[in-house]
């Protein structure tokens, strides 16, 4: 139990740090990231063609490999010349995982309440404020480019700070 507790601090403190470089360096991170992630998929996806060409016995594993190889490519190529494509991403998926991580809340919440029947109140407030936090980082997409990374970076920042402050009122009890 300590363990998990243990996990959920270092989990949300990292969260929260992470928020703090994306509203600090918003632009320079993902800059960053989506230019070394889509030189790593191009190379990967090169390297994979290459040895498509070089296999003189070719299967039918082999032609996937080989259509795989030029998605990853391509995708690379985006993720470089194409910025705003992993800030969309990762807004879409932060904010998936925000959304699910708190319905998963709210279950915990519901399961301690039926064993201990006590008054929960703050815990579901802070798991539904949650829930919202997620659902505004997909529909954040819609915000102008540059501000969705110092958005989602506020977003990790509160998610992170009401998960850390319940995972203490839910372990209470």
């Amino acid at each position: 139990m300590k363990k998990k507790i243990f996990n959920g601090i270092i989990l949300y403190v990292c969260m929260f740090i992470v928020g703090i470089c994306l509203l600090v360096w918003a632009d320079k991170v993902t800059n960053f990231v989506s230019i070394l992630l889509g030189s790593l998929a191009i190379l990967y996806g090169i390297g994979i063609f290459v040895s498509y060409f070089k296999n003189n016995y070719r299967s039918f594993s082999d032609n996937l490999y080989f259509v795989y190889s030029i998605v990853i490519a391509i995708l690379g190529f985006v993720m470089v010349f194409r910025v705003d494509f992993l800030k969309e991403l990762i807004s879409f998926i932060i904010g998936i995982y925000i959304i699910l991580s708190s319905v998963l809340q709210l279950q915990e919440i519901h399961n301690v309440k039926k064993r201990v029947n006590a008054n929960m109140k703050s815990s579901v407030v802070l798991s539904c404020i949650g829930i919202f936090v997620g659902l505004l980082c997909i529909v954040g997409k819609f915000i102008i480019q540059d501000a969705i990374v110092s958005f989602i970076g506020i977003m990790l920042i509160i998610y992170s700070s009401i998960s850390f402050v319940n995972m203490f009122i839910i372990r209470k009890w």
